[in-house]
């Protein structure tokens, strides 16, 4: 088990502190803020076998300004925790958190159908960059279960790719949208209650078992409307995707493995989500992404919001 909670306790091994900007946060002191926690668990799965299971925990502050064109926003990760089986992930896990602090606030433009269109401090998570790849990033304390020699080349992927992701050319805002807190809190109920029978929208999210983009399509269903709230789902089904080149890593990556060749691909998204009607906040929501080649592998995500006290 490995436990991150920013700037306190990792600290007493490694400062992770970053020094915060002195620019005027976009969020007013008379916006809406609201706190959330949210619990991730990704699970595999080898020929129906579990092959890993790891846990990750994040709690939130939310802050909304309302606009005359839509809304500023200010996403704060206060706590995060990460564990995984087998043992030898954790480290992993663990870097890949304290990576997280550098972008643990983070800024928004949304429109008035509370989608994000612009990241408005990422000049500051570059910088945090480049702060914490200096002071932190050559610690052998940070993969304590690696080899000296695997050390040294994770960090040396980690740093190029990093490097590549906190730049000004890189689409970070795209990315961060991908996120299940920014794709399930950032959203039409936002501005409005009444957005059902609408068009189904397209959104592109990434495949965990072969990181490459898939493009998925997205329906409100089962609307329902209680005393101080309304609840739907919010369910989306693969539109498209390159088989021919999952067929490629399937070969290369599972195949020699799992011994069984490629049958048929899948990836699918189902959501549940309570929203107040006076705050227009989601109170809570339930969201599992299943992707799988039938009854080779297949990969679990089940992730779980809640909105609770300040």
């Amino acid at each position: 088990m490995s436990r991150f909670k920013f700037f306190d306790d990792y600290s007493k091994v490694n400062s992770t502190k970053i020094e915060d900007s002195r620019e005027e946060s976009p969020i007013n002191k008379h916006s809406n803020q609201v706190r959330y926690r949210a619990e991730q668990q990704i699970i595999t799965k080898h020929s129906g076998n579990m092959a890993s299971h790891g846990l990750l925990k994040h709690e939130y502050l939310l802050g909304l300004d309302k606009l005359n064109d839509g809304y500023n926003a200010k996403v704060t990760i206060t706590d995060a925790y990460g564990s995984y089986e087998p043992e030898l992930m954790k480290d992993l896990i663990q870097l890949g958190l304290l990576i997280d602090s550098v972008r643990h606030e983070q800024k928004f433009k949304l429109n008035n159908d509370g989608k994000p269109t612009e990241l408005l401090n990422k000049s500051e998570m570059i910088s945090n960059w480049m702060t914490l790849r200096t002071m932190q990033l050559k610690d052998d304390k940070l993969l304590r279960n690696f080899e000296k020699d695997e050390q040294k080349q994770i960090l040396k992927e980690v740093n190029n790719y990093c490097d590549v992701v906190f730049s000004d050319n890189y689409p970070m805002l795209e990315e961060l949208s991908k996120n299940l807190f920014h794709f399930t809190v950032f959203d039409k109920y936002l501005s409005s209650g009444n957005f059902l029978g609408k068009d189904a929208e397209n959104v592109q999210f990434y495949s965990s078992m072969f990181n490459i983009p898939v493009t998925m399509e997205f329906e409100y269903q089962n609307f329902q409307e209680k005393d101080d709230f309304y609840v739907f789902e919010k369910n989306g089904k693969l539109l498209y995707v390159d088989y021919d080149l999952i067929i490629d890593i399937y070969k290369t990556q599972y195949q020699p493995v799992l011994h069984y060749a490629y049958t048929d691909y899948d990836y699918s998204i189902t959501s549940k989500i309570e929203v107040d009607k006076k705050s227009n906040c989601i109170t809570q929501a339930y969201v599992t992404i299943n992707e799988a080649v039938k009854n080779n592998v297949e990969s679990t995500i089940i992730y779980n919001l809640k909105q609770v006290e300040l």
